[in-house]
């Protein structure tokens, strides 16, 4: 499920299932903080950047970026207090400047 907040912002809601699949990990009991936080960008490169610069900053790389199934590029990391990132660069998703 996704609902567009405002000035552009949108929140997505994916099954556990959903993300361990596509993040490689195994799911682990639920828990209620569990999340992930998808930073949408406006290019392929940017994704490699913002990767990039979470690694130099202590993050820890999950799944290298790469070309997604449905057409786009993303990759995950997680930071050092252990959220998950999902940095993406969607073709048909037009961010507004």
């Amino acid at each position: 499920m996704e609902l567009e907040l405002q000035g552009g912002l949108r929140l997505a809601i994916w099954k556990r299932k959903d993300i361990a699949f596509d993040t490689g990990i195994e799911p682990t009991d639920p828990c209620a903080t569990e999340f992930t936080i998808g930073h949408n960008v406006t290019c392929r490169e940017e994704v490699d950047q913002v990767m990039e610069q979470a690694e130099k900053a202590g993050a820890t790389i999950i799944k290298k970026a790469h070309d997604t199934f449905w057409g786009g590029y993303s990759g995950y990391f997680q930071d050092p207090d252990g959220h998950l990132w999902e940095i993406v660069w969607n073709p048909q998703f037009e961010i507004e400047e």
